[in-house]
C-alpha cells in the first residue's frame, strides 16, 4: 500500500494555499536552488521531492525510504543513506502524517474530500491506499 503520491499532492496544495507556513513551517529557498522551496519544521523538512522526518527520508522520485542525514536536502539523498523497506519507512512517517492531517483539518475546518475528487491520474491510482491510512480525513465540515 502506497499513500505517498496522494500525500505529496495534498502537501503541494497546502504549500500553494499558504497552509504550511500557517502550520508553523518556515519557507526557505532550497540551498542549491533546486525546484520548490524547503519548508522547515521542528522535526520535519518538506520539499516537492520528499519528506524528511526524524532521520527518515521519503524520496518521491524513486518512491523509496531511507534512513538519512540532512543535508543534503531533497531531491538529493545523502550518500550514506540506508535504504529502508517501504513498509518500515511508511510506518515511521505515519505518526507525523496523521498529526499533520489533523492539524490541516483543524486549520481549514474541513476534510480533504473536495481535493481528493480532483487528484491527477498519478495520485488517483493511490487514493484507495490513502483512504486506508486516513479514513477520517476524507470528509469534514461542508463535504
Amino acid at each position: 500500500m502506497n499513500p505517498m503520491p496522494v500525500v505529496m499532492y495534498l502537501m503541494g496544495l497546502d504549500a500553494e494555499h499558504g497552509l504550511l507556513e500557517a502550520l508553523g513551517f518556515a519557507k526557505r529557498p532550497h540551498p542549491q536552488g533546486v525546484g520548490s522551496s524547503l519548508y522547515l519544521g521542528e522535526e520535519a523538512v518538506l520539499h516537492s521531492t520528499g519528506i524528511w522526518y526524524r532521520g527518515v527520508l521519503y524520496h518521491r522520485p524513486k518512491e523509496r525510504f531511507y534512513r538519512a542525514f540532512l543535508p543534503p536536502y531533497p531531491p538529493e539523498v545523502h550518500p550514506g543513506a540506508e535504504p529502508l523497506p517501504f513498509a518500515q519507512g511508511l510506518a515511521h512517517l505515519l505518526p507525523f502524517l496523521r498529526g499533520y492531517e489533523a492539524r490541516v483539518a483543524a486549520l481549514r475546518g474541513e476534510g480533504r474530500g473536495r481535493f481528493l475528487r480532483r487528484l491527477p491520474p498519478g495520485a488517483r491510482r493511490h487514493l484507495k491506499d490513502w483512504k486506508a491510512f486516513f479514513p477520517e480525513e476524507e470528509g469534514g465540515a461542508g463535504e
